[in-house]
């Protein structure tokens, strides 16, 4: 089947090793129907890594290629290793991506690959967002993960997808653009514990993005609020402009992910051909 170029997305994803960057391509592929179940890395049956060495190794060796078909996009998935005797290869399939996704563990943060692969990024003014994987592990720490990386790059790193809980306690995410939770799976009223922090962390999201498009700053002065449409539309602008990384969280391992970066995909058009996250 044919697809015109202009829905057609490059995704990669990257970051240091064992961040979960194959079982999270893995979990989008049967979030997409492409295979009827995600495999474990221990497996040996991952899309990816496909190779008798990536099996042997339970590392990615190669970028791999995969797609998904989400509304009316085709979107290609590279999923790129995180060991530095293969960056080559990380960088190669960074140079084809409209968008690069940075995915950094909630119970380590930042590490020495994430650094050298986000330099590369900013140095090639890359769009990026950031998908903080592992929620569901012993000391995981999303505010801290975001302070670290705020810390470390000297950017805006801004939440659009926060959890609910962590370590054993984590029991799924809020997308604060929509304003709904999903909890175990399954979409779900926003708990009375976690409204208060849902609320400031809108209000950061909503500023954010009326910053990311000047067409915004003037509605949102007048009326202090943006619609889910507006919302999407300040991020692109942000993305693209550089002046922000928007940021997701979640546990590839355990969870639905595709809910979790359901904003990003709204109506098939996550990913713009020129060159930035559009989160229409």
């Amino acid at each position: 089947m044919s697809v015109p170029t202009r829905s057609l997305r490059n995704l990669a994803f990257a970051g240091h090793g064992v961040t979960g960057k194959t079982t999270l391509v893995e979990e989008l592929l049967a979030a997409g129907g492409v295979i009827p179940k995600a495999e474990r890395i221990e497996s040996g049956k991952t899309v990816s890594d496909f190779t008798e060495e990536e099996i042997a190794r339970k590392i990615s060796v190669h970028t791999s290629l995969s797609h998904l078909t989400w509304k009316d996009c085709k979107i290609n998935l590279l999923d790129t290793p995180g060991s530095a005797d293969f960056v080559g290869e990380a960088i190669s399939g960074f140079r084809v991506a409209d968008c690069v996704g940075l995915v950094v563990g909630a119970e380590v943060g930042v590490q020495i690959e994430t650094i050298k692969l986000w330099r590369w990024l900013a140095r090639h003014e890359k769009p990026r967002f950031v998908f903080v994987n592992k929620m569901e592990k012993d000391r995981a720490d999303f505010d801290k993960v975001v302070a670290d990386l705020a810390d470390r790059f000297k950017a805006s790193f801004v939440p659009v997808v926060i959890p609910l809980g962590a370590g054993p306690g984590f029991t799924g995410v809020v997308d604060l653009i929509e304003q709904k939770a999903y909890v175990n799976g399954k979409e779900a009223a926003i708990p009375d514990a976690a409204k208060a922090d849902v609320e400031a962390a809108r209000v950061k999201l909503i500023e954010s993005a009326a910053e990311g498009d000047d067409s915004l700053i003037e509605k949102f002065f007048a009326e202090g609020k943006l619609t889910p449409e507006e919302i999407r539309k300040g991020l692109a602008g942000g993305m693209k402009a550089g002046k922000l990384v928007p940021v997701l969280s979640g546990a590839a391992v355990t969870s639905d992910t595709y809910r979790q970066a359901s904003s990003l995909f709204r109506e098939g058009r996550g990913l713009s051909r020129s060159s930035h996250l559009s989160v229409q």
